[in-house]
């Protein structure tokens, strides 16, 4: 939490750098809010049943846009490269998949000319890869998992049924897959092994349940 956290604190900064860990840990917790968010708007009756989301969901993302844009870039000044190749995304395909490559790239050692690196600092601010993170991983998937379930009992005719906009199916499959995927990924990284099983065989229920559904 206190990377989700930093990053809100640092709403505005471009400057400097963020680590990995920061850059993925603020993703992540992006992802488990929003999941939280699309099931209020469908509790309350609000969401476009064309996307299975609403108002609440679109307040959130307008929230954490401009902390999510600044993390990114101080992501890309962590492995040496210019905020502006954050514009690379523009590019169909390729550029998005250039872009996630950087993302994902450990940081440079040492001190660039964007500033220290952010694995250096200490706690009076040392980022501490732990057990905690892990338990909040596996709560994020497990939170997701019942998320699935659940618009699977109660939601199933209404999300992604009779659309009018056919035009948007192929960029939603390819968004609903990444989304759905994602904790396959976080699973990798769980340390210990029965919750990571465990996690791996949720998310894998919720892949399957996206292949089911398309």
């Amino acid at each position: 939490m206190k990377f989700y956290l930093s990053v809100l604190k640092n709403y505005t900064g471009f400057s400097g750098r963020s680590s990995r860990s920061e850059y993925w840990m603020f993703v992540l917790f992006n992802i488990f809010f929003l999941l939280i968010a699309g099931f209020l708007d469908n509790i309350f009756g609000i969401a476009v049943p064309e996307i299975g989301s609403g108002p609440i969901s679109g307040i959130y993302l307008l929230a954490v846009l401009i902390p999510g844009l600044a993390v990114a870039v101080r992501r890309l000044h962590d492995v040496g490269k210019s905020g502006a190749m954050i514009l690379i995304s523009l590019v169909p395909i390729i550029g998005g998949i250039w872009l996630l490559i950087l993302l994902l790239t450990d940081s440079n050692s040492g001190e660039n000319k964007y500033g220290i690196n952010p694995n250096d600092i200490s706690e009076k601010g040392e980022l501490i890869y732990n057990e905690s993170i892990n338990n909040i991983i596996f709560i994020f998937i497990i939170c997701f998992f019942l998320e699935q379930l659940i618009r699977f009992l109660a939601f199933n005719n209404y999300i992604m049924r009779g659309s009018n906009y056919e035009f948007l199916m192929p960029l939603r499959k390819v968004l609903f897959f990444i989304i759905t995927a994602a904790p396959i990924v976080f699973s990798t990284v769980i340390k210990n092994k029965s919750k990571r099983v465990v996690a791996l065989i949720l998310s894998v229920s919720c892949l399957l349940y996206y292949f089911w559904l398309w």
